[in-house]
């Protein structure tokens, strides 16, 4: 930013005005003319889809993910690549700029798509128990059965008594057959 524009940025704040001008990043370059009537036919399509076609700068290609290949013999030197997972993966190559630009917007609009879309409703297995056939309170598919709860509950709160009186027990039985043990002598 230049010396002007902090100005202008720090006066607008501090005067409680939008600064929203001033910070918001530069609009997106204009997409480039198509180059051939398949190009303008693709930019067509896209419109008729619904589908905008992402320009960007750094890209040789003119749009996003497309890559122009000087070295590619043939006629389709437009290289379409997208992120997936993480990886870049090449979606394929394309005659021009906007068929591939195209794609790419597809790719995207599909993949949308099945993220939105709730997943498929799986069937119990074969032989499986249904919740019709467990009641959810007694015992449900994992054969677990709350009763259980109750169970381990009382035993945990027995148990520390139930050790002391089988410790206490065993030195006195202990005790007891020691010195039972060497009066037979």
């Amino acid at each position: 930013a230049t010396a002007e524009q902090a100005a202008l940025f720090y006066a607008r704040r501090e005067a409680g005005r939008d600064t929203s001008d001033l910070t918001a990043p530069p609009p997106a370059p204009p997409p480039p003319a198509p180059s051939t009537a398949a190009g303008a036919e693709a930019v067509r399509q896209a419109g008729r889809e619904g589908l905008t076609l992402t320009t960007s700068i750094g890209s040789n290609g003119g749009y996003k993910g497309v890559t122009y290949c000087v070295n590619r013999k043939g006629s389709k030197k437009y290289k379409l690549q997208v992120m997936v997972g993480g990886k870049q993966v090449t979606l394929g190559v394309f005659a021009t700029a906007e068929q591939a630009a195209l794609a790419r917007a597809r790719h995207l609009r599909d993949t949308t798509v099945r993220l939105l879309e709730p997943p498929p409703q799986q069937a119990p297995p074969q032989g499986a128990a249904g919740p019709s056939e467990a009641s959810s309170y007694e015992e449900a598919e994992d054969g677990f059965d709350p009763a259980d709860i109750a169970a381990a509950v009382s035993l945990a709160a027995l148990r520390p008594a139930a050790f002391r009186e089988r410790a206490e027990g065993g030195e006195a039985a202990g005790s007891r057959s020691g010195a039972g043990g060497g009066g037979v002598g």
